[in-house]
């Protein structure tokens, strides 16, 4: 029924506007119509001189045509807010509501815990202090989503991670300040995502990470405060890109970075990338990187927002670059921008990959993990 509906809609209204009624419930903008939009703007203000390198790389790289329409519409508005708000207020700009930072109770991530007794000892100010780039009433949703949270990590053995864990200040953060120290809702996201590594696999045992789609480098950062010894290299889009290189290079002050260059083989950098503690790639990259290089990749919050061509793509380079793959995921697509749309059991799993876990998460509500030990 639902085709015969179809075929009738698509004789009445056309192919475009049916494919926007059926496949399309977010902003979406075509490569092609990115590239024409960035080279008028990039021309016309001022801009970042690494974020701008960036850009004008990506759109001539032969996967870009590929890349996810919702993240080039995506792009497109936080390359603006860069531009306009700067790169010292992104955690409110841009991270309060993508990389893990729609922490409003509006949200259905925390639905599971939203009504729990808060049995924590806290200063009644803290839910009603006022942030810089938020309104009032959106101030106190987030700093109640961050209390709820939090007392749910302290009321479940999170402890150890808390105490050795703080927010940066750089990129001036939402942060709920308990006994002294600051948490955001990125950041006691990502003990809940280290607390699963460490509960499934030895990290000691590991020495190379890779992960995609970074976003701020929230997961980066936690891990390496952790383990200092960790070598760790991001693959993003820019500006997601530029973003967790500013703030990570902020953060990390005494380590050594490899910061986004262009290079055409692997040899040309070799030696300053494998001595580097950090380093940073954009996706076309990652063909010059030798196989099994890492011990383990990570994906959080980001393959259900490419395209099906995309999601496969970083499946093959997973298997042929790293031994071990932890991703997060919705547990059904929320946003659709094409005919395919992924769910708990759709993802591209290889028939020799090992699965260590896969199920629902608890918090947030609404998602899965899954790590897989790859043969």
């Amino acid at each position: 029924m639902k085709i015969f509906i179809k075929k009738i809609l698509k004789h009445l209204i056309g192919k475009k506007l049916l494919n926007k009624i059926f496949y399309e419930n977010v902003p979406t903008l075509k490569s092609k119509d990115f590239k024409k939009w960035w080279v008028s703007y990039r021309d016309n203000t001022n801009i970042d001189n690494d974020l701008k390198s960036m850009v004008n790389d990506l759109i001539l790289t032969d996967t870009f045509n590929n890349y996810s329409p919702l993240w080039n519409a995506v792009s497109k508005d936080h390359i603006k807010l860069l531009s306009e708000k700067g790169i010292d207020n992104f955690k409110q700009t841009i991270e309060k509501l993508h990389y893990w930072g729609e922490g409003t109770v509006y949200s259905q991530l925390l639905e599971p815990i939203y009504d729990d007794e808060i049995l924590i000892s806290y200063e009644n100010s803290e839910l009603s202090k006022k942030h810089d780039f938020c309104e009032i009433e959106e101030s106190k949703e987030y700093n109640k989503s961050n209390l709820i949270l939090l007392n749910y990590l302290i009321n479940n053995n999170y402890q150890k991670y808390l105490d050795k864990l703080d927010e940066s200040s750089f990129g001036n953060p939402i942060v709920f300040n308990y006994k002294n120290k600051l948490y955001s809702f990125g950041l006691l996201n990502s003990i809940l995502e280290i607390d699963t590594l460490e509960k499934n696999i030895n990290l000691n045992e590991f020495n190379s990470i890779l992960e995609v789609g970074a976003g701020s480098g929230r997961t980066c950062s936690s891990l390496l405060k952790l383990r200092d010894n960790l070598n760790y290299t991001i693959v993003d889009i820019p500006p997601a890109l530029f973003i967790s290189q500013s703030n990570l290079i902020n953060i990390f002050n005494n380590k050594k970075i490899f910061k986004y260059r262009y290079f055409n083989k692997f040899s040309e950098i070799e030696k300053d990338f494998i001595s580097s503690d950090i380093k940073f790639l954009s996706p076309d990259q990652l063909k010059f990187i030798p196989e099994k290089f890492f011990d383990l990749s990570i994906a959080i919050d980001c393959l259900h927002e490419m395209k099906k061509i995309q999601v496969e793509w970083y499946f093959d380079k997973f298997d042929r670059l790293s031994k071990n793959l932890f991703f997060k995921c919705q547990n059904n697509q929320w946003a659709i921008f094409e005919k395919n749309k992924y769910n708990i059991d759709s993802y591209p799993i290889k028939n020799n990959w090992l699965k260590i876990v896969h199920e629902k998460c608890f918090i947030p509500n609404g998602y899965f993990q899954a790590i897989y030990k790859i043969n």
